[in-house]
């Protein structure tokens, strides 16, 4: 399985959580990344300590011959730092994945996709990126950095047919990680496919009738593809509003449904990039960030005009894993009439689509921006380790079996990488030594 996308059995023992760091919907409460039985949050000794190792590389060894070996699954960004904590522990870490290159998921995206989080805060552990990829780093040079990371690393990776991985099994003490053309046993398994493993695709009446091409926002690539087409996007996250942004920009007729508007947050406020401030969020109490949040984005875009209200504060989009959007240019766009806001579709029949409030829409093509689910259910949905919603219950969540790039803060999946690979790669390292 391919990745995007908190350490020892006890701290993270969160079974009514959404996976560290996600808040308890009925609780409204926040479960922090741990290490051990310490808390990340609020701890200024473990927070330096993570800086300095982001300013200062320092590459795997390879581990003794005699080292225990850990399967991790999916050779994203959560994988490769996960199975590089793991090397530097003395631990063998075999990173497996179905498809062909590192870090597919993120090269299958659109074209002008780029990271939300600052360069400077997407690092992954022991290997920076180059200032020459620039404050935002986009889609190709991320993947470039992602195989030079796995290079850095000496990781040992299994991509393609060799690596793909269907089961996994307890085994006593040990772990059998199966797939169509290998079996393997090992000591631990780390999964680290992520959350946006495969696309979430509605399921409207009348969708066989539509007769114009109708796709999920992982199969769109440019604008090229969409000139001269009024084009219908759905979902209001941020690869809806940037899939808009570059359509608009391109001439594109566009119209945008919305069923739940978010909160919109810029990348940057006068020059000053919003990220390093996100973690602010792990610290001050949900009530305060579910005003902050709203008052922020007034003070920047002024009356919302462009958006309705959000229906649920920030704190619970986050608890369900949403994070707020980020679309550099939607609100103008939005105001200019070049991207046209309308009501959620209700069907969609030959000509185009119903929306909520009985009015018709004649498009030529619908491309569904409404996410994607973490898949795991086939791979370890019988263990019990996953909640309603296909999440994992905790990072460790049984001896020997942890999970990483499943959580969603303000800060960003791969700053929330960095933690929850430190933390989980230690609970594994502790329980094999």
């Amino acid at each position: 399985m391919s990745s995007s996308t908190s350490p020892s059995t006890d701290a993270f023992n969160m079974s009514t959580s959404c996976a560290w760091g996600c808040h308890t919907v009925a609780e409204g409460r926040r479960a922090g990344p741990k290490i051990g039985s310490e808390d990340i949050v609020g701890r200024p000794d473990l927070v330096a300590k993570r800086f300095v190792e982001r300013v200062r590389p320092w590459a795997a060894p390879v581990p003794a011959d005699d080292a225990p070996t850990v399967a991790v699954i999916g050779a994203g960004p959560a994988g490769l730092a996960t199975a590089a904590l793991l090397r530097r522990a003395n631990v063998r870490a075999i990173v497996l994945d179905r498809d062909e290159r590192i870090g597919s998921s993120w090269a299958d995206r659109y074209d002008s996709l780029r990271l939300n989080t600052v360069r400077w805060m997407s690092d992954l552990p022991g290997c920076r990126m180059e200032r020459s990829l620039g404050r935002w780093v986009g889609r190709d040079d991320l993947v470039a950095y992602f195989e030079r990371y796995a290079a850095h690393h000496r990781l040992e990776c299994r991509l393609g047919e060799d690596g793909a991985v269907s089961t996994i099994e307890p085994a006593g003490h040990e772990w059998v990680v199966a797939g169509p053309s290998s079996e393997r046993r090992v000591d631990a398994v780390v999964v680290a496919t992520g959350h946006s493993c495969a696309p979430r695709m509605p399921s409207w009446p009348g969708a066989e009738r539509f007769s114009g091409r109708f796709l999920h926002a992982v199969d769109y690539r440019s604008p090229d593809d969409h000139l001269g087409a009024r084009v219908l996007v759905v979902g209001a996250g941020s690869s809806g509003g940037e899939i808009c942004v570059d359509l608009a920009g391109a001439g594109v007729d566009v119209t945008w449904a919305v069923r739940s508007a978010p909160q919109v947050l810029p990348r940057e406020v006068v020059g000053v990039p919003a990220t390093p401030f996100g973690p602010a969020a792990d610290v001050l109490p949900d009530a305060w960030l579910d005003r902050i949040v709203p008052w922020l984005e007034r003070r920047i875009y002024g009356p919302r005009d462009y958006l309705p209200e959000p229906e649920e504060p920030i704190m619970w989009l986050l608890a369900e894993c949403k994070e707020p959007m980020t679309a550099d240019g939607i609100v103008e766009l939005i105001r200019s009439g070049r991207v046209r806001v309308v009501d959620a579709v209700v069907d969609l029949d030959q000509e185009g689509a119903r929306l909520v409030d009985g009015s018709h829409l004649a498009v030529d093509e619908v491309i569904a921006a409404t996410g994607y689910r973490t898949a795991l259910e086939p791979l370890v949905g019988h263990l019990g380790v996953l909640d309603g919603d296909g999440r994992p219950t905790a990072a460790v969540p049984r001896p020997g079996l942890g999970f990483v790039g499943f959580r969603v803060p303000l800060t960003g999946t791969l700053w929330a990488i960095d933690q929850d690979a430190h933390a989980v790669a230690a609970a594994i390292a502790d329980r094999l030594r």
